[in-house]
C-alpha cells in the first residue's frame, strides 16, 4: 500500500507538472496576442523552467514568436532583451528549428516554423541590403553575417557579405568570405571579379593573383576581363611566351577586340625592349613593328588615349636612340662613310613619334614628361620655333 501511495503521488505531480505547462504556454499566447511582450517572455521562460515544455513544439514555436516579434519592435523597453542580438536571433532559430524537429513536416507547425525562418532571414537580406545602398558597408555585413546563420547553405547572405566588407575596404576578411562561399558551391562571375579585385588591393604575390584568375577561367573559359588579367599578370611576371600564346588564342576567336589589340601592343612593346638587352636586335625589330601596327590600330578608334599617344611615341622614340647611339660611337671615317644615314634615320623616327608626343600634349596639357620629350624632339628635329614656344611656355 505504502509503494502504491508514492506511485499515485508521482502521477499527480507528473500530471500537474503536464497541465501546470501547457497553463504557462497559453497564458503567454495570450500576452503575445495582446502584444504585452515582457509578460509573454516573462511566461515562457517560466514554462521552460520544467522539461515538458522542451518536449513540446507548440511551446518551442511560442517562445519563438515571442523572441521574434520583441526582436522586431521598436519599443525602447524591450531593448535589454536583446543587447546581444547575435545571441537572441539564435535562441529564436533554435526555438524555430525545435518546432520543427519535434514535428513532421506536413504539421501546421512545423509549416508556420518553416515560414518564419524564411521570413526573418528575407528581413535580414533587406536590411543588410538597404545599409550596402547607403554606403554602411560594416553594418551590412553584420546583418548579412545574421542571414547566414539563418540559412547557412544559402549563398546570398555570403556574397552581399564579401561585396560588403569589400566595399569597406576590409579585403582579407572579404577575401575569407568569398572562400566560405567557394565551399558551398560555385562561385558567380561577381564573386570571382571580387575575390580578383581584393587580392589585387592587397597587392598578394603576382603568383596567387594567378591562381585564382587561372581557376575563374577554368569556370568562365569565355570571360575576356579573365583573360586579360591573365596576360597583365603573365607580364607582370615576365612570363612573356606564355602571355603571347594566350594573347595569341583569343585575338584568333576575337580579332577586332580593341582591349586585345592594345594589351598585344603592350606585350609586344615589351618584348621590343627585352630582345633588343639579349642581344638578339632582328628579333627586336620584329617586335617593333608588331607594337607599332597595333598601337595604330588602337589609336585610330581611340585617338584621345594619352597613355597609349605617350607610350607609342616613347617606344619610337627608343628605336630613335639606337640610330643616334650607333652614330654616337662612330670614328670620323665611320660618320663620314655612312653616319648621315644613321642619323637621318634617327630623324625620320623621332618624326614619327612627334605626333603622338604631340597629341599627348594636347590631351593632358603641361604633363612633364611630355614637354621634356617634346623638347628632345624639336632639339633634334632643329625645330627652332616650337622648342622656343615650349621653353617660353615652361
Amino acid at each position: 500500500m505504502r509503494s502504491l501511495k508514492y506511485v499515485v503521488i508521482i502521477l499527480v505531480s507528473l500530471v500537474t507538472e503536464h497541465f501546470h505547462a501547457q497553463d504557462l504556454i497559453s497564458v503567454a499566447n495570450t500576452f503575445l496576442n495582446d502584444e504585452n511582450y515582457i509578460e509573454a517572455k516573462a511566461t515562457i521562460d517560466e514554462a521552460f523552467e520544467g522539461e515538458e515544455a522542451k518536449q513540446s513544439p507548440r511551446a518551442w514555436y511560442t517562445k519563438a514568436r515571442i523572441y521574434h516579434e520583441i526582436l522586431k519592435s521598436t519599443d525602447p523597453q524591450l531593448n535589454t532583451f536583446k543587447k546581444d542580438e547575435k545571441s537572441f536571433v539564435n535562441e529564436i532559430i533554435e526555438a524555430y528549428t525545435k518546432t520543427k524537429s519535434l514535428t513532421e513536416p506536413t504539421n501546421n507547425l512545423h509549416i508556420l516554423a518553416n515560414n518564419q525562418l524564411e521570413l526573418l532571414w528575407a528581413d535580414y537580406v533587406n536590411a543588410g541590403i538597404t545599409k550596402y545602398q547607403s554606403n554602411k558597408f560594416l553594418e551590412a555585413s553584420e546583418l548579412f553575417k545574421t542571414s547566414q546563420i539563418l540559412k547557412p547553405a544559402d549563398s546570398t547572405g555570403y556574397l552581399y557579405d564579401a561585396l560588403s566588407l569589400q566595399n569597406a575596404g576590409k579585403y582579407q576578411e572579404a577575401i575569407d568570405v568569398y572562400m566560405t562561399l567557394r565551399s558551398i558551391g560555385r562561385l558567380t562571375e561577381n564573386a570571382y571579379n571580387g575575390l580578383i579585385i581584393c587580392q589585387q588591393m592587397l597587392n598578394l604575390p603576382a603568383e596567387q593573383q594567378l591562381d585564382m584568375v587561372e581557376e575563374a577561367l577554368t569556370e568562365y573559359p569565355n570571360q575576356l576581363t579573365y583573360i586579360l588579367q591573365q596576360i597583365r599578370i603573365l607580364i607582370r611576371l615576365r612570363r612573356f611566351e606564355e602571355a603571347e600564346a594566350v594573347l595569341n588564342t583569343a585575338l584568333q576567336r576575337s580579332p577586332n577586340n580593341a582591349q586585345l589589340v592594345l594589351r598585344q601592343a603592350d606585350l609586344s612593346d615589351r618584348i621590343f625592349k627585352e630582345a633588343y638587352l639579349k642581344g638578339e636586335p632582328e628579333r627586336s625589330d620584329l617586335y617593333f613593328e608588331i607594337a607599332s601596327r597595333n598601337y595604330e590600330r588602337y589609336l585610330n578608334s581611340f585617338p584621345d588615349d594619352f597613355i597609349v599617344n605617350y607610350n607609342y611615341s616613347v617606344m619610337i622614340n627608343e628605336q630613335a636612340n639606337r640610330e643616334y647611339t650607333k652614330v654616337n660611337l662612330m670614328s670620323k671615317e665611320e660618320y663620314d662613310t655612312k653616319g648621315k644615314e644613321l642619323e637621318a634615320a634617327g630623324h625620320d623616327l623621332t618624326r614619327k613619334a612627334l605626333p603622338y608626343m604631340e597629341k599627348a600634349d594636347q590631351i593632358k596639357p603641361g604633363d612633364k614628361n611630355v614637354i621634356k620629350a617634346l623638347k628632345v624632339y624639336y632639339e633634334r628635329l632643329q625645330m627652332t620655333e616650337k622648342l622656343e614656344m615650349l621653353n617660353g611656355g615652361n
